[in-house]
């Protein structure tokens, strides 16, 4: 039996009519008994899954009543079940860095998202499988994970191509989303990314081992389910949103079945961190150490062939002992048979896959956050769990007994004094004998990045680069624990803003600029509460304080952007696009070029605009939305050759953005393909479904090549969706239907 049903592949998204007009599971048993070998015939596949942001206890595997996740507890109630695993940071980059290195990250070096970049000097376990002989594939679902930031060591194929959301300068939305958060993409385009490569490698070399890591970013917020989820968990979206992640991981395995090599497919299931959700007043994440946002779960299923049939009673095993996300590093390599690289933290959790215990000694598990004084200016936070007590260090150190008070509310620094000060000496001892010396992976990020990073609430300092990290014990700076609430209001408002609710984020900020007036970062996003709102003397008023402020952010660029969207909503779009030309000429970007060559390709030179496309690909080669228009502008003046190498080569860039495909669609129409030309209008629909144009150019299309009964039921699809377009009567008249 397989573990769930796939998901469709494809997420959310006349020819000429428009192309001239810009813008428009088998699961086996894990357990064998003492002394069994745990190796199959052939070498073991390997898949890591990382759940973004996915508490423990918000999958039904471990007693969650309202979760839906069958592919997670399938793979429980075969596999072995780590009840108590701890992330070692709840940050994203850090932690994939640990969970990919064995490493806590005083020893890796990663410390915050966007802040650093994992070395080159790491070992990472996909560099190990690969020099065993692996093929190593991954696909990522966010920005913090990209290549840029040396996670992508060791895999010969790291798919990074995430969407670029963003409206341009006359307001019109490119893509589903606006620029609120950084870029992220669905699990099913996750899949999408990865499958074609597995399938590649099974059906060339079937014999030959792969490592594939699946990263599903969509229980991060902002909480966005796709249909039916955002139905059936209207009251909980982040449930919502695990649920369509865990429905995604059961596509895989599914294909993974057809593939015939999912009987030998080891499968390790866990998170990066957990999320607040209100708990010590954190919604979110990276502020605070405790359990809500550093319990995650850990699921090892190993496959069944490698198991004595009368050992399978056992699968479905718990194991309460507290573990780290670093074991599984070491647990990987030790159930292949290869041994682990030199200087890793973690320990091989293989005897308790076996029903065994780890050796009896004290083990510490250490966890820390960082980005309170690394991104905020505030102090940090370091913690260790020995046995049920766990000890945080920080400008205000607390004290908690695991076994009675799992939540953490009461805290026994006063009570006891005397363990309190033993765990502080145990914790100073950890940082001396794990510490790398002279470590330092921190790197100068581009307001670009930082913008993003921003965005999502991560960075919040005027650096553009962190000092060096000494590693010990702090007390200075603001408690982080003061200030969550702020940090929830925060979140809360921008979050609001995302989903159009202006009013009512504006309520937040107004409260968030009572306690501190001059904060850039509650201006900045006053400003885009009163953009919405439509109160656009408000918006400019509060970017001239700003300005007047004379802090290091927003930079003069940032604010002039600013303005000239304001001005730009206003409906002067004369100033707007001076202020932008004006941000441009101090701090030129790819997407300032861009938006400036839409502008004046609507309202000036076509050569103007061309040489502004061009910059913008000059500063970044991979920016699609530029190198579809430069085709359209290539098309209109008759170069279909140059078009096409622009359409392809965007198609490679980002085989998501669906403007290219039914860019691509009517240039191929043009030249008289039409069968292509259908794959490609399909594809534009299917990744974007409210893409009328490509649905109607995809109708007449099929009626020309003779397929009318595909035609008729295309046509049907988008009567549904826009009956009164239209493009839906165009489509009823080709076929001959009503209309």
């Amino acid at each position: 039996m397989t573990c769930a049903a796939a998901r469709g592949s494809f997420g959310p998204g006349l020819l000429l009519l428009a192309l001239f007009v810009l813008g428009a599971v088998a699961c086996a048993p894990p357990s064998s008994p003492s002394g069994a070998s745990l190796r199959s015939a052939q070498p073991w596949n390997v898949l890591v899954v990382t759940f973004d942001t996915t508490r423990a206890d918000h999958l039904g595997a471990y007693g969650h009543e309202g979760a839906r996740t069958p592919v997670a507890d399938t793979l429980a109630a075969n596999g072995v079940v780590f009840e108590q695993a701890m992330a070692t940071v709840p940050i994203t980059l850090p932690s994939h860095s640990s969970i990919m290195t064995g490493k806590v990250p005083l020893a890796h070096g990663v410390r915050d998202n966007g802040l650093f970049v994992l070395g080159d000097e790491q070992v990472t376990l996909a560099e190990v499988l690969r020099d065993a002989g692996y093929r190593t594939g991954a696909a990522i679902g966010s920005f913090p994970l990209t290549a840029q930031f040396g996670i992508d060591q060791g895999f010969e194929h790291f798919d990074d191509h995430l969407t670029s959301p963003y409206e341009d300068v006359f307001g019109q939305q490119v893509l589903p989303k606006s620029r609120l958060f950084f870029d992220e993409r669905p699990a099913a385009r996750v899949n999408e990314a990865l499958v074609p490569w597995l399938e590649a490698h099974v059906e060339a070399r079937s014999d030959q081992p792969f490592f594939a890591w699946l990263h599903y970013f969509d229980p991060h917020h902002p909480h966005e389910p796709p249909s039916p989820y955002d139905q059936l968990f209207v009251h909980d979206l982040y449930d919502g949103e695990i649920a369509y992640a865990d429905e995604s991981l059961g596509a895989v395995l599914d294909h993974l079945e057809r593939l015939g090599v999912r009987d030998r497919t080891l499968v390790v299931l866990t998170s990066d961190h957990g999320e607040g959700r209100g708990e010590h007043d954190e919604s979110t994440h990276s502020l605070l150490a405790y359990q809500s946002t550093l319990r995650v779960p850990l699921i090892i299923h190993v496959p069944g062939n490698g198991y004595q049939n009368e050992y399978r009673a056992e699968s479905g095993r718990r194991v309460d002992q507290r573990v780290s996300t670093v074991d599984i590093v070491p647990t990987i390599l030790d159930l292949l048979d290869i041994d682990p690289p030199a200087g890793i933290q973690g320990v091989s959790l293989r005897p308790l896959l076996e029903g065994q215990a780890l050796p009896a000694r004290q083990r510490p598990i250490y966890a820390e956050t960082l980005s309170p004084r690394l991104s905020r200016g505030w102090g940090e936070l370091r913690a260790l769990v020995l046995d049920e007590n766990k000890y945080i260090h920080g400008p205000r150190p607390e004290l908690y007994d695991l076994a009675s008070d799992p939540h953490e509310l009461d805290d026994l620094v006063a009570a006891r004094p005397e363990l309190a000060t033993q765990m502080r000496g145990r914790l100073a001892r950890y940082l001396t004998e794990h510490a790398a010396p002279d470590l330092d992976s921190s790197v100068a990020i581009d307001e670009e990045a930082a913008s993003r990073l921003r965005a999502l609430g991560y960075l919040q300092s005027a650096g553009d680069k962190v000092g060096t990290i000494v590693e010990r014990l702090r007390e200075d700076g603001d408690p982080p624990q003061d200030h969550a609430a702020s940090v929830t209001a925060f979140s809360q408002a921008r979050q609001l803003l995302f989903r159009g609710k202006a009013l009512e984020a504006q309520g937040f900020i107004r409260d968030l600029l009572r306690t501190d007036p001059g904060n850039p970062y509650y201006l900045e996003m006053m400003v885009k509460a009163m953009m919405r709102i439509g109160d656009h003397d408000a918006a400019l008023g509060i970017l001239h304080q700003l300005g007047e402020q004379g802090g290091a952010y927003p930079p003069p660029a940032t604010l002039l952007r600013m303005a000239s969207g304001v001005y730009f909503a206003a409906g002067d779009a004369s100033t707007g696009y001076a202020k932008l030309a004006e941000a441009e000429a101090l701090d030129s970007t790819a997407e300032g070029q861009y938006q400036l060559a839409r502008f004046t390709q609507r309202f000036g030179d076509p050569v103007d605009a061309h040489n502004l496309f061009d910059a913008a690909l000059a500063l970044e080669p991979a920016f699609v939305p530029a190198r579809v228009d430069r085709a359209i502008q290539r098309v209109v003046a008759g170069d279909l050759a140059g078009a096409e190498a622009d359409l392809t080569q965007a198609i490679a860039d980002d085989p998501f953005f669906a403007r290219a495909h039914f860019n691509f669609g009517a240039l191929l129409v043009e030249t008289g393909r039409l069968a292509r030309a259908a794959d490609h209008f399909r594809r534009a629909a299917r990744l974007r479904p409210p893409y009328l144009q490509a649905r109607a150019a995809l109708v007449e299309v099929l009626v020309a090549l003779g397929r009318l009964d595909q035609a008729k039921v295309e046509t049907e699809a988008l009567g549904e969706l826009a009956p009164q377009s239209p493009e839906a009567a165009l489509a009823a008249r080709l076929v001959g239907a009503p209309s």
